[in-house]
């Protein structure tokens, strides 16, 4: 009987031991700082390490309540729940992907459990959150910010439609508004980011999936400037749109060359690309942001030919706001080999009706050495910029199976 209760101690201190033991990357003393302040870590709360995957793992509850989250933890799920400025973000054990709002973002590694502690990859967990997350290398440093100094680019996940919030401190502009139905989901939304009066916003074109939603926003916001097309809809939803601005009473300007000041390191540019194309897609308003070093391209609807005819007055950008939802008509080989996006969005609506996005504009896409991202897969992607660089709030990049028709 002896040997057998030697037997079962030896067993469980064994146990206790293998459960004390972080990875062996543990070792290296990685540290995190958020906005300048480092966060200090113990045995009690548990050390950040790195993965099999590479990746930064972090103590969950001490680090996120130091980003400023509240957390919970679901026990029947197994699930790490944080929770800041309107974003919940659910963290599966063991899972390759967390939930933002509930819209699922694929991770290429998992969080842990280890000796009853929560463990969390950092870089996605708090840029879903909109944070810019950066490596101090010298230092072995996570490098997270959140100030009013980072400009944020919101994508809004309007199903088959348009909208774009750019949020430079306290200066709002709003780039198209969705559908109808989506007017009260991008109100919401804005309430979140607009400081005051929305200072711009911008109908690039006058269909549906682009103003629908305007009227809403107009309704709920002082809005000091329109910057419309100067085409117009024989539609009731156009027709609801410019009652709206009308009834504003806001300074309202067309797209001619213009540079907007943001900041003292954001501007955004209205590039005239002509108002007398036959087809009123082509005349959208585009429009490039610059904040520093970085420069993010918005072209509405604007097919090839516009692409092809207005090459001079394009130049290398960071990012591109995809033409038409990726419709085989736009993106074209050329338009691409000027600009040189290294990065992508898609606004669309999942298994639309129109076979957006086309596999064509993919594949040129793709073929660039564009990683491209998509509402339709990722739900609202958030782009975080200080200036040098940027970052997505999703890893989740759109593949040739992603594409509609």
């Amino acid at each position: 009987m002896l040997g057998k209760k030697w037997g079962a101690l030896a067993l469980t201190l064994a146990l206790l031991l293998s459960l004390s033991i972080l990875p062996a990357h543990a070792a290296g003393g990685i540290g995190v700082t958020i906005d300048g302040t480092r966060v200090v870590y113990d045995d009690e709360y548990g050390r950040p390490f790195v993965d099999d995957s590479g990746r930064t793992q972090v103590p969950f509850r001490l680090t996120l309540e130091v980003f400023g989250c509240t957390v919970d933890w679901d026990n029947d799920t197994r699930t790490a729940i944080a929770e800041k400025d309107g974003t919940r973000v659910e963290v599966p054990i063991g899972e390759q992907y967390l939930l933002v709002n509930g819209k699922r973002v694929v991770m290429d590694t998992t969080s842990q459990i280890i000796n009853t502690r929560t463990y969390l990859p950092i870089r996605p967990v708090v840029e879903a959150f909109g944070a810019s997350v950066t490596w101090d290398q010298a230092n072995q440093l996570v490098v997270i910010t959140t100030g009013s100094d980072l400009l944020r680019v919101h994508f809004l996940d309007v199903g088959q439609g348009d909208c774009v919030l750019i949020d430079c401190g306290e200066t709002e502009v709003l780039i198209d508004g969705g559908t109808n139905s989506a007017g009260t989901s991008v109100v919401d939304y804005l309430a979140g980011y607009v400081d005051g009066p929305l200072d711009y916003l911008i109908a690039t074109h006058p269909d549906a999936d682009h103003v629908g939603g305007l009227d809403a926003v107009l309704e709920s916001f002082e809005v000091k400037e329109v910057i419309d097309s100067g085409r117009s809809a024989n539609t009731e939803t156009y027709r609801d749109y410019w009652a709206a601005v009308e009834a504003e009473g806001c300074t309202i300007s067309y797209d001619e060359n213009r540079l907007i000041a943001l900041s003292p390191m954001a501007a955004l540019s209205i590039i005239e690309t002509g108002d007398d194309w036959a087809d009123s897609n082509d005349c959208s308003i585009v429009c490039q942001l610059t904040c520093g070093n970085v420069q993010i391209l918005f072209t509405g609807d604007i097919s090839q030919r516009v692409e092809q005819a207005m090459l001079p007055l394009f130049g290398d950008v960071d990012v591109l706001k995809v033409g038409h939802h990726g419709s085989a008509s736009s993106t074209c080989a050329e338009f691409l080999s000027v600009i040189k996006p290294e990065a992508a969005v898609i606004s669309y609506g999942l298994d639309n009706t129109y076979g957006h996005p086309s596999a064509a504009a993919l594949q040129r896409l793709l073929g660039a050495g564009t990683a491209v991202y998509g509402t339709g897969k990722s739900g609202t992607v958030v782009l975080t910029t200080n200036g040098e660089t940027y970052s997505f709030n999703t890893s989740q990049q759109l593949t040739l199976e992603d594409a509609g028709a």
